[in-house]
């Protein structure tokens, strides 16, 4: 068998990330594969799946996250928002609910770690009953339900750990004031079944494998917050479908079907061109991002001050923290040329036309900067002829 190179390699995670214009498929299909589309930013889940199968139907995924059909937002990886389909709900929560709950339940900022267990139940089970009248906004619910007031937040964080319930509707697409509703109601025919925690946990390293590898350790351990022993644990149980390569200096982990597929692959014969959003899911799911970001630009894209942000000076000098500081992992809007970030991109905001602004750091790509231009301006498009409608107010 071929050993694959690391160019084929890294040109295989694009193909399943669907950015090697594979783009047979529609949103729903996309979200699904992808377990989940990050969505701290609420525009984030319209960008990642736009960047992966070009235009498509943005009303109709915001009605469809709106109104419960397939694909719902919920805390999930790394106790962050994330849009999720209903088929892959049972084993994300699964795995990652029992770790949410945790957080929320010892939270001493919130005092919620004052509760007694008994207490805690008792606060639950008042919110699911204040959400039997419906989807309710945060101040509707603490109206509802004033004896609850004060730990409403860690509450709905608990129940959301658990499956019980989902954030539900906003009034446009770009709102973050959504309404909670409970999960079995909201979502039709929508029964939350639980798995075994470990069990869970494991299939799920293995799907991260499947989805995003070749990944390390600290990858997996990042993504998933797990321990290091957890991840290891798991690689022995997956076994021999998953196969251990040096990349980087590093041990890594891919399928061994990828490994295969990656040695048959060709580089494009032609410019590939991305614009990945703010915390796209796939950079997030790796720790150690240097295969697609060079060291000497990574600091324009993590940028360790928020005075760095667009719009204020985006090429300033910068500083990178430390690695160990590094761990947020905020990841701002990438510009992609021939599968490596060759710049940045953001939304000028202050007029009711969106501009895309970008800045390109790799002097190489300015050789390219027709290709880029024309993605530059299919993006705007999207953004004011498709996210612009549904985002009032």
């Amino acid at each position: 068998m071929a050993e694959p190179s690391s160019e084929q390699i890294r040109w295989n995670q694009l193909r399943k990330q669907y950015l090697l214009d594979e783009r047979g498929i529609d949103f729903y299909e996309l979200i699904k594969s992808q377990l989940g589309l990050h969505s701290t930013d609420y525009w984030t889940p319209y960008f990642s799946v736009w960047a992966r199968i070009g235009n498509f139907d943005a009303e109709k995924m915001f009605n469809s996250i709106n109104n419960g059909k397939k694909i719902v937002r919920t805390h999930a990886f790394r106790t962050t928002l994330h849009v999720i389909h209903v088929d892959n709900l049972p084993l994300i929560l699964s795995a990652t609910g029992p770790a949410l709950f945790k957080a929320s339940r010892t939270d001493k900022f919130r005092k919620v770690n004052l509760l007694s267990d008994q207490e805690v139940e008792h606060l639950l089970n008042r919110v699911k009953s204040t959400l039997q009248n419906g989807p309710l906004q945060m101040s509707e619910l603490k109206r509802a339900a004033p004896d609850a007031e004060v730990h409403m937040r860690s509450a709905l964080v608990m129940l959301m750990a658990r499956g019980e319930v989902v954030r539900a509707k906003a009034s446009h697409a770009r709102n973050n004031l959504t309404s909670y509703a409970l999960m079995d109601e909201w979502v039709d025919g929508f029964r939350m079944k639980h798995l075994d925690e470990e069990e869970a946990i494991n299939e799920l390293i293995k799907q991260h494998i499947e989805l995003f590898g070749p990944v390390s350790i600290d990858d997996i351990a990042w993504w998933l917050r797990v321990t290091k022993t957890t991840v290891k644990n798991s690689l022995e149980k997956i076994g021999e479908s998953v196969v251990n390569i040096e990349l980087q200096k590093q041990g890594r982990y891919m399928m061994q079907s990828d490994y295969e597929i990656a040695a048959s692959l060709e580089a494009p014969d032609k410019d590939l061109v991305w614009f990945l959003p703010y915390e796209d899911h796939f950079l997030k799911a790796l720790i150690d991002r240097t295969s697609f970001i060079r060291e000497d630009i990574q600091s324009y894209l993590f940028p360790a001050d928020r005075r760095h942000f667009w719009p204020s000076n985006p090429d300033a000098p910068r500083v990178m923290p430390s690695p160990g500081l590094r761990a947020t992992g905020e990841v701002r809007p990438s510009i992609w040329l021939n599968g490596e970030v060759v710049g940045r991109w953001e939304i000028d905001d202050g007029e009711e036309q969106k501009k895309i602004v970008i800045s390109i750091y790799r002097k190489g790509a300015r050789n390219h900067q027709e290709s880029i231009e024309q993605s530059r301006e299919k993006l705007e498009n999207f953004v004011n002829d498709s996210l612009q409608p549904i985002s009032g107010g």
